[in-house]
């Protein structure tokens, strides 16, 4: 302790303001060490409340309203036709084994009606199955009856999480071309809130692997030196969206060229910054070496190999010219179907078509004004150009050179949603960038207001006549089957007929495991009293009496099952 008179000795005052110096430089390291904290924080929260995790909640909410059809009915409906027969498959693939299923191509007991086999004949082999797609969503389909049994859970979860996984597809895609995130979760939301997107994204044949190939693509497209994972990852989606439907299928060969061209692009870009490119490459080889990339050696070796599993499936169990006349077929203009004797001109189809898109809000009729003014802006928009342009081509191909298919379902006009969707993004980043000064205020409301309209037609979508003619309804079918399957006229039934207005009856096979023929004037005679007849309510023949639907094997709403014994009474 200094001693009074002590040279070394600090003078009151300003020991005092020594003492408050230290105090108050402690108080600031304290105040920074808290907003270090709060920053950190705030990081933390903004990395967790990301753009991607609004996509995860999307994702979420859709799979919830999903979730509890899992077990819906296979009825008379696209969902009974295309579950039921993945179902059929399924089944014979673990009952038979993979070589006599032909790789799950079977359908016994399913007999296509093209093959006209008369009743009560065995089918020729060709009449039992059924290779005319890709055979992903059929592998998926075989791997989880194996995993969870026999059900039409296990028949549709596979699907179901691949119509979900669209949503992060379409996010990926517009982020990786360099959308921001408002434009983006719009797209989403209006993507999400078309009928054709709740009804048929959830039947694996939809466009959820081209969306996710070509965001892997247009990050390559800018990435000078991709990881071996990412290489490998590119290749095995590839070979999977080679797999996966014709639609993907087509995509490869415009996204190639656009990954080609993208590369030729970013190198002479990138030549440029560093001035050792004066003059562009001599021939075809050069232009060749310039946008040759590993990861279009990557996408191109999977995309082969997924052709040629494709290609070996297909042709392990159907015969190449049957392929053949499908494709004469579906690109002509007859149609003869149990339903309709048609030959319709280029006019009527469009028609069609336009009125296939309101049906029950498939597609609500502000997004239906938003078509043109979206796909325009997603062309003059050089980020969403080439999403654009894949996609559009893919969906115009289904539609345009296969109109007897796009004529007869609705379903073939479902990939018409991508460029849509990608077309609202471009087109609410154009009205982003449009308002500034003062109005660039009112982006957050418009935005809010977008997502608000795209969810309250969802809301109509779920609960009203969408979901109702699409599902409910048709389930109906699959349910009274369901109730009667194991009734004792059934065991002793050997077939099982449908009157009117019920249209390719896979889910009968899959839930009665009998051969289902069509019931009219002509085939009377054919039917033995054991059999078993699904009738639809509303469409009863009239040789049914209406004392034959008195005493019923099981009854709904819409569909009752009875027996020809109680016909002929």
């Amino acid at each position: 302790m200094a001693r009074r008179g002590d040279p070394e000795a600090e003078p009151p005052g300003e020991a005092g303001a020594r003492a408050a110096r230290e105090r108050s430089e402690h108080e600031r390291e304290a105040t920074a060490d808290a907003a270090g904290r709060l920053t950190t924080a705030r990081g933390r929260f903004g990395r967790l409340w990301s753009g991607w995790t609004v996509v995860a909640l999307i994702c979420i909410g859709l799979f919830a309203l999903w979730a509890p059809d899992l077990d819906l009915p296979l009825g008379n409906s696209d969902d009974g036709r295309i579950f039921g027969r993945a179902g059929i498959q399924a089944r014979n693939f673990w009952d038979l084994g993979p070589i006599e299923s032909s790789l799950g191509a079977r359908t016994d007991p399913f007999i296509r009606a093209e093959f006209e086999v008369p009743p009560r004949t065995e089918p020729p082999t060709e009449a039992v199955t059924y290779a005319h797609h890709p055979p992903l969503k059929q592998f998926l389909t075989i791997a989880s009856v194996g995993a969870f049994g026999d059900s039409p859970a296990a028949v549709r979860i596979t699907d179901f999480l691949l119509g979900v996984a669209t949503v992060a597809f379409l996010a990926a895609v517009l982020r990786a071309v360099g959308m921001s995130w408002g434009p983006t979760l719009i797209a989403v939301l209006v993507m999400v809130s078309t009928g054709f997107f709740y009804v048929y994204a959830r039947m694996g044949i939809s466009f959820s692997l081209l969306l996710a190939l070509t965001a892997a693509i247009a990050w390559l497209r800018q990435t000078t030196h991709p990881s071996r994972w990412a290489l490998a990852g590119a290749g095995v989606l590839a070979a999977l969206t080679a797999m996966h439907s014709w639609i993907a299928i087509a995509s490869l060969g415009l996204l190639l060229p656009w990954l080609f061209i993208g590369t030729i692009q970013r190198r002479r870009r990138e030549a440029h910054s560093w001035h050792s490119m004066r003059t562009s490459p001599r021939g075809l080889s050069g232009w060749i070496r310039l946008g040759w990339s590993p990861g279009l050696t990557a996408v191109v070796t999977g995309a082969v190999a997924g052709g040629l599993l494709t290609a070996g499936w297909l042709l392990n169990a159907t015969d190449i010219s049957e392929l053949s006349e499908r494709v004469a077929f579906r690109t002509g203009n007859d149609v003869s179907t149990a339903a309709e004797q048609a030959q319709f001109t280029f006019g009527e189809f469009l028609q069609r078509q336009w009125s296939f898109a309101g049906h029950h809000l498939l597609a609500s009729w502000w997004l239906r004004l938003l078509f043109f003014p979206a796909l325009i802006a997603a062309f003059l928009d050089r980020r969403t150009r080439g999403p654009a342009l894949v996609t559009l081509a893919v969906a115009a191909s289904l539609t345009f050179a296969l109109q007897q298919g796009a004529w007869i379902h609705r379903l073939w006009n479902f990939p018409w949603v991508a460029p849509t969707a990608i077309g609202v993004a471009a087109l609410a980043d154009a009205v982003r960038r449009g308002l500034r000064g003062w109005a660039a205020r009112l982006r957050l409301p418009l935005g809010m207001a977008a997502a608000a309209v795209a969810l309250v037609t969802l809301g109509f979508v779920v609960t009203g006549s969408t979901r109702d003619f699409y599902l409910d309804r048709p389930a109906d079918a699959g349910a009274v089957l369901a109730r009667a399957r194991d009734a004792p006229d059934i065991a002793e039934a050997e077939l099982v007929w449908f009157t009117e207005g019920i249209w390719t009856p896979r889910w009968i096979a899959y839930y009665l495991d009998r051969p289902a023929w069509m019931l009219d004037e002509t085939t009377l005679d054919d039917v033995a009293p054991t059999d078993v007849i699904l009738v639809r309510n509303d469409r009863v023949p009239d040789f049914v009496p209406p004392s034959a639907l008195d005493e019923p094997l099981a009854a709904g709403g819409e569909y009752t099952l009875i027996t020809a014994a109680a016909m002929f009474e």
